[in-house]
C-alpha cells in the first residue's frame, strides 16, 4: 500500500472561496441528514457548490455519515442530479457542485 506524506484528497479539494453555503449536518442521524440533503439538492441554485460537514469518527467504531451520505451522492451524482461530488480532505465531509442548469431552463 503506498505511503503518502500528503493527504492526496487535499490536491482535488475546491478552493475554500468556490464554496457559496456550508451545510453542517452535526447532531441529524443518518435518515434526517439525507432527507436534508435531498431537499438542499433539489432547491438550491443551479451551479451552486455546496460544503456538506458532519462530525469526523470519533474513533469508537460507530459510522458516520462518510459511508451513507458517500452512497447517497453517488446515487445522486449518477442520476444527472448533481455535477461533481468530492469528499473533503478532512474526511468530515463533502463538496458538491450542483449542474449549472436543470432540465426545465
Amino acid at each position: 500500500m503506498p505511503h503518502f506524506s500528503k493527504n492526496p484528497l487535499a490536491n482535488l479539494a475546491l478552493d475554500p472561496g468556490a464554496i457559496d453555503r456550508t451545510i453542517n449536518l452535526d447532531g441529524s442521524d443518518e435518515t434526517a441528514a439525507l432527507a436534508r440533503v435531498e431537499r438542499l439538492i433539489a432547491q438550491a441554485p443551479p451551479g451552486q457548490c455546496l460544503l456538506l460537514r458532519f462530525p469526523p469518527a470519533a474513533g469508537d467504531g460507530r459510522e458516520t455519515l462518510f459511508q451513507p451520505l458517500g452512497r447517497f451522492l453517488l446515487g445522486a451524482r449518477r442520476a444527472g442530479r448533481i455535477a461533481r461530488c468530492l469528499p473533503a480532505a478532512d474526511g468530515a465531509g463533502y463538496v458538491i457542485t450542483l449542474p449549472a442548469s436543470t432540465e426545465a431552463d
